[in-house]
């Protein structure tokens, strides 16, 4: 039921503003949006495949910018997502359906950040036929977990944030352990399916970052379990 046009154009920009975020270190969330995010001069690629029922799968991709500066003010990121990249979620090629997103975010004291932003606005060819814009605010803090370090994240919005035909402000979190500052354990809760992801970056000087997890382990709504890959590649041009 995640795996609508919407999704694919709101889940490709959070990957690509998660990237940008933590430059060479795993991603610490696999869906759900995090405090923290880029400053001016960072741009951010990503891509999201899930597999759907009847052993089908498709993907999106997307790219996100970041502005400002979130360290003495604002900082701020653009993206836009193109959905159904393979065509199996919808009748759209590639580039006929989509979306945007933005937020604005700041860093906080303690390692901690926060933002406010919306996801799939703007959206054009299948994914006028979905949900409405998502709106959120979200919290991010590492926190020391023993000799290993962790991010948490919690947060509310509406929308895909929400079960579906559900109304009003439902919450979101997700955890992030990190056993190295290049592998991370994640669990997370969308505000509609628990997941759960390993990310790894396989470089600590090369900012790509690679995430596999499971949507859905509760297997709500009587839908199974599906498999969710994430790919993120992080410029920086200042």
């Amino acid at each position: 039921m995640s795996a609508t046009s919407v999704v694919w154009a709101q889940s490709a920009p959070e990957a690509a503003s998660t990237i940008i975020a933590v430059q060479s270190f795993a991603s610490p969330t696999l869906e759900t949006p995090v405090g923290f995010g880029g400053s001016w001069g960072s741009v951010g690629v990503g891509a999201f495949g899930q597999t759907l029922a009847d052993d089908e799968f498709d993907a999106s991709m997307g790219v996100a910018v970041g502005l400002g500066d979130p360290d003495r003010y604002l900082g701020a990121e653009f993206g836009v997502g193109f959905s159904s990249l393979t065509g199996d979620n919808s009748e759209d090629s590639f580039g006929d359906s989509g979306g945007f997103s933005f937020k604005v975010h700041r860093n906080l004291p303690g390692y901690s950040a926060v933002s406010v932003g919306v996801n799939g606005f703007g959206v054009w060819g299948g994914a006028e036929d979905f949900n409405d814009p998502s709106y959120y605010a979200a919290y991010s803090k590492m926190v020391p977990v023993g000799r290993f370090a962790s991010i948490v994240t919690i947060g509310a919005g509406t929308e895909v944030f929400n079960d579906p035909d559900d109304g009003g402000v439902n919450v979101f979190g997700s955890g992030a352990l990190y056993l190295t500052p290049q592998v991370a354990l994640i669990g997370e809760y969308t505000g509609r399916f628990v997941n759960a992801a390993v990310s790894v970056a396989p470089y600590s000087w090369l900012p790509l970052t690679v995430t596999v997890g499971a949507v859905n382990v509760t297997e709500r709504f009587d839908a199974d379990t599906e498999l969710a890959v994430s790919v993120g590649f992080g410029f920086n041009f200042t």
